[in-house]
């Protein structure tokens, strides 16, 4: 079960160099903001996101409309893919140059807050922020204060390409009871039936999959004073999952569990047919029904051992939209963001392509637009959000912005047999406790 973004190592290192220089210079680097008014003139805004193709014709023909809308209002579009996104942004962060509105990860929100690189959401008067609910929308609060607002939302979830299944002649266990061990079980049966031409599942890897899988153990990674929270039996167990996983051959080897680790979505195992299930955001569940030629997909509670927490669960923001400190339109960039995640015309136009909207108002008004496997997703997270949710975990602290790929580099380790599982995990969480007391936790 593998929760992949490409690029991951190279982007992380080359943002915290950045960071790095950024901080000694206070990052007040450039103009300060300008006034909270609309200006008489005509007005150009910077968009910055990171995306697929899609993402990138959607969002234009969104913004369009938000410009004949606001026919004073220009914006200038600018977008990349992970890979490049986030070190490109930290070096025009740094350099007083970043975009006005910016599209923002909860990995990297509390590092860009700290530095005074956003502007202060909460104090703005063209930004409606009444239509979210505020346990979604305090998702992009930083310390109290609001830096982001959610562009969707979605939930974590089994997929499962049943179309495979059938040719197999496997089925699923009973999903809405089942435990780790069911599903290790029938991991390893449809490797069987197979003949090891198709996997049944891939190991959890990822700080989202960790985090719910610490939620159902009653536990959590970070607490709300942005200190390390795990239990290092946690992230044992964790490890030991996807490690029973490679015992049973329910999984790839680990020669091929490396390699698929940094390949892009559309050629990842689960797309390409070699693993019949997989952990993912329902939100990339159409993306991944598109690569995998067609295949029918869906998405399932995970697994869950006797006396787990009830409300592991949670709506996570599937990305958000930020102002930086230095734009000279705060207004402007304010009724752009506003447009983006409420405006019923945007809605029909960006679908569920960043998650369901946050605005439960608008779901109606994509409906009708959805791709069968947008209702797919769209089903499952309303199933989830009508059903026994908790509150969304705290936001990934300042220093910890590398949380995933350090993740990596020590499952790689005990996958290896480098190190124990039990030597792993207390070096993981040092390491990571020691990145955030060094960047000021």
């Amino acid at each position: 079960m593998l929760l992949m973004r490409t690029g991951r190592s190279v982007a992380r290192t080359l943002m915290a160099t950045v960071l790095a220089a950024a901080a000694l210079t206070g990052c007040a680097v450039g103009k300060e903001t300008g006034a909270d008014r609309l200006s008489n003139g005509r007005v150009t805004l910077r968009l910055d996101w990171w995306g697929s193709d899609e993402r990138q014709r959607i969002t234009a023909k969104a913004v369009k409309l938000f410009e004949k809308k606001h026919p004073r209002v220009h914006v200038q579009l600018e977008y990349s893919d992970w890979n490049g996104y986030w070190d490109r942004l930290a070096t025009m962060a740094a350099a007083g140059s970043p975009p006005d509105v910016i599209q923002m990860d909860q990995l990297y929100l509390s590092s860009y807050a700290d530095r005074g690189a956003l502007l202060d959401l909460g104090r703005s008067k063209f930004l409606d922020r009444d239509r979210m609910s505020p346990k979604v929308l305090d998702t992009g609060r930083y310390k109290k204060t609001l830096y982001a607002v959610p562009a969707g939302v979605t939930v974590m979830g089994v997929a499962v390409n049943t179309t495979l299944l059938d040719k197999l002649g496997v089925g699923l266990p009973d999903t809405r009871t089942w435990s780790w061990d069911d599903y290790e079980s029938f991991a390893a049966k449809v490797t069987r039936a197979s003949g090891g031409k198709v996997v049944g599942a891939l190991p959890l890897t990822g700080q989202s999959a960790l985090e719910l899988f610490a939620r159902q153990r009653g536990d959590k990674v970070f607490d709300d004073k942005g200190h390390v929270a795990l239990r290092p039996d946690t992230l044992k167990a964790f490890w030991d999952e996807g490690l029973g996983l490679i015992k049973s051959k329910g999984t790839l080897g680990r020669s091929q569990l490396a390699d698929a680790a940094a390949l892009p979505l559309e050629q990842s195992p689960f797309s390409t047919g070699k693993a019949a299930t997989s952990v993912i955001f329902a939100s990339q569940l159409p993306a991944y029904a598109a690569a995998s030629g067609g295949d029918k997909i869906v998405t399932v509670d995970l697994p869950a051992d006797k006396g787990a927490t009830a409300r592991s669960q949670y709506l996570k923001s599937s990305m958000y939209w930020s102002i930086s400190a230095q734009t000279q339109h705060p207004a402007e960039a304010a009724q752009l963001v506003n447009f983006l995640t409420g405006d019923k015309g945007a809605a029909k136009i960006l679908g569920a392509e960043r998650g369901l909207p946050a605005v439960p108002a608008l779901r109606d008004e994509i409906k009708s637009s959805l791709t069968p496997e947008d209702r797919t997703a769209a089903k499952f997270v309303e199933a989830v959000e009508n059903g026994r949710l908790g509150s969304p975990p705290a936001l990934t602290p300042s220093g910890a912005s590398d949380f995933e790929t350090t993740l990596a580099r020590y499952w790689q380790e005990v996958m290896f047999g480098q190190r124990t599982v039990d030597g792993a995990a207390r070096a993981f969480l040092k390491e990571t406790a020691d990145k955030i007391y060094s960047a000021g936790g």
